[in-house]
Formats: structure tokens, C-alpha cells, sequence
């Protein structure tokens, strides 16, 4: 037997004996009650074990990206909407279930009441970016309505019914939405978020995360090249393509020229004072390695003075900050955010009415309250009463 015979020989007896030794562990340790204390001991040496399988197989294997059918959070499932944007350029939607059907219709009215004629793909990605941010908000409360929470929460049917969502929902509707409108769109993920690219007229990508700026819409993650949202976002640069674009980047084409970093300061000083305050976007060239520095320090420092002149007078304000090197000039954006509890609209409660109605339910149905039974002396000693609390 020559040497590679031998290899292999020795490489299948070990996977043989190895599998073996996983299956009667994981088989011992449905006995039940009499293997309790030993199964965290198991699991360990099952780890031990496929880690040795996997050695011998040459390694794990790597995940593969794709874009639909993937769980972000564990929870969160990305589904294509295809059926849906298709019915709505064909106008036909006999091929749809009930629920599509209901989107369709949730999706149609809508566009029907943001898109104009003559809007370019970029007007039009925009309007539709405006009307999320402003009309959706961040997953919570449906719980108590919508068993399924997370499962309509992270798709286009619950979102546009129920009005909120977490990113899978954003992302997965924004694209339904470019889909139908012809704009090609992808949702881009990694393992714990997701958000969207874009493809508008001129051929380039461009990040949009609205699940970062629903609230205030005011475009701090709209339209982002992947340097920019590489502040913030990881994804699988080798799946999805590169989004390089400047001609719609919302920061850039919104940058003025910043001849003296020195006057930043009193430029976010003078922001702070409007509401909602906008967001700064510059453009700065001809710094070298220390003025780097100096500016990287000096918007730090403003972001502490922001803090701290906000906490003096009352308010909860902060600043975020992205640095972007773009055609030899660096973007900065500046992204002022202040927590308004006056703008906050309370969750929808139970006013008095209903809680009289749901007494008078109970009290209908079970006589009396439980405090009225304690009361009455319908428990006989100290000892039930104790237990009964």
C-alpha cells in the first residue's frame, strides 16, 4: 500500500469512527433525567468531536451570501417581494394569495399619492424614502395586537399595515417599492442588520438605510457611498457590488466648501439653535497628516461642546460624525441629533372608559374582584391567604 493509500485510508476510518462517536453521545443524551448532569459535559466533547471532523475535512465550510431567504438576528427573514412589483406593472393580480393581494393594494395607494409624472428614478427613490421616514417608526407595541410581531414587522404586508418595523421590514419594503417603480434595488445584510442599495440613472449603487433615519428623514444614511457607510455597516463587499457614485450621493451634492476648519465650531453652534437642526455636510482639501488630526480632534471636541451646551440649557442633543476621503477631498458629515420628548407622540393607552368596561367584564363574570373576595373573608386562614397572593 503506497503512502497516499495509506493517507486515505486513515482519513476515512478516522471520519467513520469520529461520526460514530457524535451519534452515540447525541443518542445518549435523550435517557433522560438519569443523564442530566452530564450533558453539558457531552456537549463540549460533541464540539470537540465535529471540530475534529471538520479538521479532517479540511475545514469548516464557509456561509454563502445571498441576498433573499437569510435570517438577520436569528429572527428577522429576508423574502423576496417579486410576485408583488410584478402583479404591479402587469396589473394583474390574479396570480396573488390574499395577504399579496393586500399589499399590493397597502403599496399601490401609496405610490399613487407620492409619484408624479415625469419624476426621474432619483425623485422618485426619494419620495419614497420621505414618505417611509415619516410615516413608519421603529418596531414596538404591535406585540400586544400581533402575536406574529416579528414576522410582520420584518415584511413589506405588516409594515404598511401596522406602520412599524424592524430593519428587515424596511429594507425588504423599500425594495418592493423600487421594484415596482423599475429602480434596481438589493437588500444588503449581515448578521444582525440590514438596510438597501440602490442602483439609479447613472449606473452607480448607493447605500440607503432608513431604518437609521426614520424619525427625522433627514438623510444622514441616504444615498451613501461605501466608504461613507462603511462608518457603521459590514457586508460581503465580494457579493454585493460597489457603490462609488457621487452624482447622487445626498452628502456630497449637499457639501459646501470649508476653507478654515477653525470656524466648524461656531458653524455647529450657530445649528444647534435651529429645530430640528440640520445636518452639516463639507468638503475640505489640502490638509496634511496633522491637520487631519486637528480636524479629527477638533470635531470630537465640538461633539463634547454640543453635550454639554444641550445638558446646560435643558436639552438632550448629540453629534455624529463621518469622514470620507472622496476625489482627494475629505466629506465631512455632521449629523446633530436631539431628543425632543415634545415631539415624541405617547403610545396610544387606556383611558378611563376602557378600564371601567374591562372591570365591569371581569366583575360580570367572576362576581367579585379578587380584592373584594379577600375582603369578605372567603379565605378561611392567614396560610391560604398567603398562598392565593
Amino acid at each position: 500500500m503506497d503512502t497516499k493509500t495509506g493517507s486515505k485510508t486513515q482519513k476515512a476510518l478516522l471520519i467513520l469512527v469520529t461520526t460514530v462517536l457524535i451519534a452515540g453521545i447525541a443518542a445518549s443524551c435523550t435517557l433522560g433525567a438519569l443523564a442530566v448532569q452530564r450533558i453539558s459535559g457531552q456537549e463540549a466533547r460533541i464540539a470537540e468531536l465535529s471540530n475534529t471532523l471538520n479538521a479532517i475535512n479540511g475545514g469548516e465550510e464557509e456561509a454563502v451570501t445571498q441576498e433573499d431567504d437569510v435570517a438577520v438576528g436569528g429572527e428577522y427573514y429576508i423574502r423576496s417581494t417579486l410576485p408583488i412589483s410584478d402583479a404591479y406593472k402587469s396589473g394583474s393580480a390574479a396570480a396573488l394569495s390574499e395577504k399579496q393581494a393586500e399589499t399590493l393594494s397597502m403599496a399601490s395607494d401609496v405610490l399613487g399619492e407620492i409619484i408624479k409624472d415625469g419624476m426621474t428614478a432619483y425623485e422618485k427613490e426619494k419620495a419614497v424614502y420621505d414618505w417611509m421616514c415619516a410615516n413608519l417608526s421603529h418596531e414596538g407595541g404591535i406585540t400586544v395586537v400581533v402575536p406574529t410581531a416579528s414576522e410582520y414587522s420584518a415584511e413589506p404586508y405588516g409594515v404598511l399595515k401596522y406602520g412599524q418595523a424592524v430593519c428587515v421590514g424596511f429594507a425588504t419594503t423599500f425594495r418592493m417599492f423600487m421594484q415596482m417603480l423599475d429602480i434596481d434595488c438589493m437588500v444588503v445584510h449581515n448578521s444582525y442588520h440590514s438596510w438597501n442599495l440602490v442602483r439609479l440613472d447613472d449606473g452607480e449603487w448607493y447605500h440607503v438605510d432608513i431604518y437609521s433615519d426614520v424619525g427625522s428623514g433627514r438623510c444622514a444614511n441616504f444615498n451613501m457611498t461605501d466608504e461613507m457607510a462603511s462608518t457603521g455597516h459590514e457586508w460581503d463587499r465580494d457579493f454585493f457590488p460597489a457603490a462609488n457614485g457621487l452624482e447622487y450621493c445626498y452628502a456630497y451634492t449637499n457639501a459646501v466648501a470649508l476653507d478654515d476648519i477653525y470656524s466648524l465650531p461656531a458653524l455647529v453652534r450657530k445649528t444647534v439653535e435651529q429645530k430640528p437642526a440640520p445636518n452639516l455636510y463639507f468638503l475640505i482639501e489640502g490638509l496634511n497628516k496633522q491637520g487631519q488630526q486637528v480636524l479629527g480632534e477638533l470635531i470630537s471636541r465640538t461633539a463634547d461642546a454640543v453635550a454639554d451646551y444641550a445638558a446646560a440649557n435643558g436639552r438632550d442633543m448629540w453629534m455624529d460624525h463621518s469622514i470620507s476621503l472622496l476625489e482627494g477631498r475629505l466629506l465631512v458629515a455632521l449629523n446633530i441629533v436631539e431628543y425632543d420628548t415634545e415631539d415624541v407622540e405617547p403610545e396610544p393607552g387606556l383611558g378611563e372608559e376602557e378600564y371601567r368596561l374591562i372591570d365591569e367584564a371581569i366583575n360580570g363574570a367572576f362576581g367579585d374582584t379578587p380584592g373584594d373576595i379577600e375582603a369578605e373573608g372567603w379565605l378561611e386562614s392567614p396560610a391560604e391567604a398567603e398562598v392565593a397572593v
